[in-house]
């Protein structure tokens, strides 16, 4: 159970699990954060305090936008032996639960933990009766959604000209 909600997520995979963020969570989350999109911005050739500056502002942001357009979301980080190496934001509705967020350390993508996650996401959900999972993503960034539609989920149609809506319907 958490906030509420009876949620079964547990990853196929021993040494991984995920658990309900705490305030102890908030140094990670913003170190994940800057780790995402470090390299990101200096692949553009920005130097260190610009990149630091911006991605300080983008966490601010991310973090105010989440809240405001999903207030009832669930924060969890995913964890491999132990140690924390990603996040999960995740909105719970009967109709769908809504992936709004997820990341993991760089060092830890390619591991099969994304896809390890995404399947329990799927089994919890449909042991809850709930029909879908759902999430957007930058149109343009292609791996994603590659990553995506090898999980089963399908373009639904674009969202505010940046993003793209996906749909992975549960079959009983």
């Amino acid at each position: 159970m958490i906030d509420g909600i009876s949620l079964d997520i547990a990853p196929d995979d021993p040494a991984l699990r995920i658990r309900s963020d705490s305030p102890i969570d908030a140094p990670f989350i913003r170190h994940l954060f800057e780790e995402v999109r470090t390299a990101q911005f200096t692949a553009t050739g920005l130097s260190g305090p610009i990149v630091r500056q911006i991605i300080a502002q983008q966490f601010r942001s991310q973090m105010a936008g989440y809240a405001a357009q999903f207030p009832g979301a669930i924060s969890l980080i995913v964890t491999r032996d132990r140690a924390a190496i990603g996040r999960l934001l995740l909105h719970c509705a009967r109709e769908r639960w809504h992936i709004i967020d997820i990341a993991l350390l760089p060092a830890d993508c390619g591991r099969g933990a994304g896809t390890k996650i995404v399947e329990a996401l799927g089994t919890g959900a449909r042991r809850q009766g709930v029909p879908a999972l759902t999430l957007t993503v930058l149109a343009g960034n292609q791996a994603a959604r590659r990553f995506y539609q090898r999980q089963g989920f399908a373009d639904i149609g674009p969202v505010g000209g940046t993003h793209v809506a996906m749909r992975k319907d549960l079959a009983a």
